[in-house]
């Protein structure tokens, strides 16, 4: 026979799975000037709160004062309704909170503006959160996107560089739906699955920071998602670097991919050494790989060149280089099978180049 759980039930195992949860217990294990257990009792204070349920944990009249300030305030409504909408933040909201709280209770600050400043904090990693959303390749809010929302709460002080260029990360947003509605202004029918694999890799030599790495990640984004459509996968390398391949279309993935900063000190040539011999220990056979560069250095190495032209033809490579924020793809012309320009005005003008760069890959 089956035994329903009461509403009090529920909510009782809800508050012990909360405060027991990895992030709380790191948040009460910080040593204080008030107990372990009266920690625990404001932290059940504030989880009947947000989750709208009277609570029967008793506490000091300056600690309730200081509950009440803080689950009273209009703030605290705000948070209380996103968390409504997305289970996820439930404990991002408690331990952001509640971390400020005992600070401000441990040091004798302002409690308010700790609130504040927490309601701040949540309210830049919500926005954070919607702009993840928009950046996704597999459209509407799926698990892919649940994922991406769980890598960013779960790791939260890892990623804190991303809730820091919420403008950059719109911008990308942006540049994306660029891409798409040239796609819609270009003519073109039978795009199909061409049956070869795909690989996007990215240059992180320091001439790439800013504008040009986001506007590779933006263009790697915007080419899974087209690939999705017709049901072939894309994959994503940084050179030179140790983190292993991502596919965006993972939501983790697609968070580390958006997190990662170009900053090698390598050079231009080294760089390109260093991925020959990645790809070489890779499974290439039958890839088109998308090169995103500036496009800026020299490559004076005709052995090298020699090596790569040989490597293409054994593994039935195709090499097309996207040169994104720059207007050349200098040494990488007779590197390459095609070469794609994603300059800041071709993006916002009316180029076809993303149009031509998705007939390439599916034709």
């Amino acid at each position: 026979m089956m035994v329903s759980m009461s509403e009090e039930q529920v909510v009782s195992v809800s508050l012990k799975h909360m405060v027991n949860s990895n992030e709380i217990r790191c948040v009460l294990a910080t040593p204080r000037k008030i107990p372990r257990d009266i920690r625990k009792g404001i932290a059940m204070r504030l989880i009947s709160s947000l989750f709208g349920n009277e609570s029967t944990v008793m506490l000091t009249n300056d600690l309730l004062n200081a509950v009440n300030t803080v689950a009273g305030s209009d703030e605290w409504a705000q948070m209380k309704d996103a968390s409504v909408k997305n289970d996820l933040l439930p404990k991002l909201i408690l331990k952001t909170v509640l971390h400020s709280l005992l600070d401000s209770l441990d040091n004798g600050s302002d409690v308010y503006e700790g609130m504040r400043r927490s309601y701040d904090e949540i309210s830049s990693f919500i926005r954070t959160m919607d702009i993840i959303s928009s950046l996704s390749p597999i459209s509407g809010f799926n698990y892919s996107v649940r994922d991406a929302h769980s890598e960013l709460i779960d790791h939260a002080e890892a990623y804190d560089n991303l809730m820091e260029r919420n403008d950059d990360l719109e911008w990308m947003s942006e540049i994306m739906r660029f891409m798409e509605s040239e796609l819609l202004n270009y003519e073109r029918t039978g795009r199909r699955n061409n049956g070869r694999k795909l690989l996007i890799v990215i240059d992180t030599t320091k001439s790439m920071y800013g504008e040009p790495d986001m506007i590779a990640k933006s263009l790697a984004l915007a080419i899974t998602k087209q690939m999705v459509r017709i049901g072939k996968d894309a994959e994503v390398m940084f050179f030179p670097s140790d983190l292993p391949i991502l596919r965006p279309t993972d939501g983790r993935d697609m968070v580390r991919l958006l997190s990662h900063r170009s900053a090698s000190e390598a050079s231009f040539t080294d760089a390109l050494h260093m991925l020959m011999k990645k790809m070489k220990h890779g499974s290439i056979e039958d890839t088109d790989i998308i090169l995103m560069s500036k496009g800026a250095g020299i490559l004076n190495d005709p052995a090298f060149t020699l090596d790569w032209e040989a490597f293409k033809i054994k593994n039935g490579v195709k090499v097309i280089t996207a040169v994104t924020g720059g207007n050349d793809a200098c040494a990488l012309t007779e590197l390459s099978d095609h070469v794609m320009i994603f300059s800041d005005d071709t993006i916002h003008g009316k180029g076809t180049e993303f149009a031509k760069l998705i007939d390439v890959l599916s034709s």
